[in-house]
C-alpha cells in the first residue's frame, strides 16, 4: 500500500514521500520500492540509521552536506549521489550555510546485494559518486515516485524495471569512471603541488580546478596510489607542520593554527587529541626541546 505524505519535521525539512508495501512476489523476485520521495532541508539535522534491510540511493539536486557511511564522512554537493547499504550505520546532514534538496529511493529485492557489491568494489569502497547526467537520475526517480501514487497489477513490474535501469546506470557509470585512470605522473604532480602549497585555503577545490577533476575521483585515485585520499593528505601535511612549529618555534598556538593552514581552532584541538592523545600545549611541553652541548633547552 502506498502513502503520500507532505509534512514538516520540527520546521527542519519539507518532504514529500511515498511508502510502499511490496507483494510476496515482489519480495522474492523483483527489485521493489520501500520508500521514495524528495526533501528540502530547512535547518540542518542529522538523520542516522542502521540495520535496515534496505539500499538507499539519493541525489543532491541543490545545496551540499555530509554523508557518513561505515565510520567515514564524505562531503557531497549538488550533482553528486550516494548509494548506501543501510544494513551498516549511515548518517546524512545538510550544511549549515547551504541547505540541500534531495531525491531518494529506499529499495530492496532480488540480486540487489550482488549489484551493490559490484558498485562498492568498483567505486573504491566509497559510497558517493558524481552523476554524469543529473537529469537522467532525477527523471528516473520522478518516474518511480509517480508509480507509487496508486497500486495496480502492473505498478510493481514497472517500478522494478525503473529501479533496474537506475542500478544499471549506476554500475555502468561507476565502471566507466573507474577505467579512467590518471597517469601516475599526474598523480605525482598533484602530490608535489600539495607539498608546496598545503597551507593555502580551499586547496582541494583549487587542485580539482587546476587538474579538471571532481573531488570524489581525485580522492579515490590518489588513495589507490598513495594509500590516503587527497583531502586527508592535505590535512596530514598541515598537522605535521603544526607539530614542527610547536617543537621548533615559540609562536603562540593561535598563530600556529593559522600558519599551519588548519585555520580552525576546534579542528586543531581535535587533531591533537585524536592523533597524539594530548593537547597542543601538552605536546609542546613534551617535545619542544633539543640538546645544545651539555644543556637541554626548552622552547618556553
Amino acid at each position: 500500500m502506498s502513502e503520500d505524505a507532505l509534512f514538516d519535521t520540527n520546521d527542519m525539512t519539507s518532504s514529500k514521500r511515498y511508502l510502499h508495501t511490496p507483494s510476496e512476489f515482489a519480495r522474492k523476485k523483483l527489485i521493489y520500492v520501500q520508500e521514495t520521495g524528495r526533501l528540502k532541508s530547512i535547518k540542518p539535522h542529522v538523520s542516522s540509521r542502521s540495520n535496515l534491510e534496505s539500499y538507499l540511493f539519493l541525489i543532491v539536486m541543490s545545496g551540499s552536506g555530509r554523508v557518513s557511511f561505515d565510520g567515514t564522512d564524505y562531503s557531497i554537493k549538488a550533482g553528486e549521489c550516494a548509494f548506501i547499504d543501510c544494513r551498516k550505520k549511515y548518517e546524512h546532514c545538510s550544511d549549515e550555510d547551504s541547505q540541500w534538496e534531495l531525491k531518494w529511493v529506499h529499495m530492496d529485492g532480488a540480486l540487489l546485494a550482488d549489484y551493490y557489491a559490484i558498485f562498492i568494489e568498483k567505486n573504491g569502497k566509497v559510497p558517493v559518486f558524481r552523476a554524469a547526467d543529473v537529469k537522467k537520475y532525477s527523471d528516473l526517480l520522478d518516474d518511480v515516485m509517480a508509480k507509487q501514487n496508486g497500486k495496480d497489477i502492473t505498478s510493481e513490474y514497472i517500478s522494478h524495471s525503473l529501479l533496474t535501469t537506475l542500478v544499471t546506470n549506476i554500475l555502468v557509470e561507476t565502471i566507466n569512471e573507474g577505467n579512467k585512470k590518471l597517469n601516475p605522473d599526474v598523480l605525482n604532480s598533484i602530490r608535489e603541488t600539495v607539498n608546496a602549497r598545503f597551507k593555502e585555503e580551499d586547496l582541494l577545490e583549487r587542485v580539482c580546478g587546476e587538474y579538471d577533476m571532481d573531488e570524489i575521483t581525485i580522492n579515490r585515485q590518489f588513495k589507490e596510489k598513495y594509500g590516503i585520499d587527497l583531502c586527508d593528505y592535505i590535512l596530514n601535511r598541515r598537522f605535521n607542520c603544526a607539530k614542527e612549529l610547536l617543537r621548533f618555534s615559540v609562536k603562540p598556538v593561535k598563530e600556529i593554527v593559522a600558519e599551519s593552514g588548519i585555520m580552525n581552532a576546534d579542528l586543531f584541538r581535535h587533531l591533537f587529541i585524536e592523533n597524539e592523545g594530548m593537547t597542543a600545549e601538552e605536546y609542546r611541553k613534551k617535545w619542544a626541546q633539543w640538546n645544545r652541548g651539555e644543556k637541554v633547552l626548552a622552547l618556553f
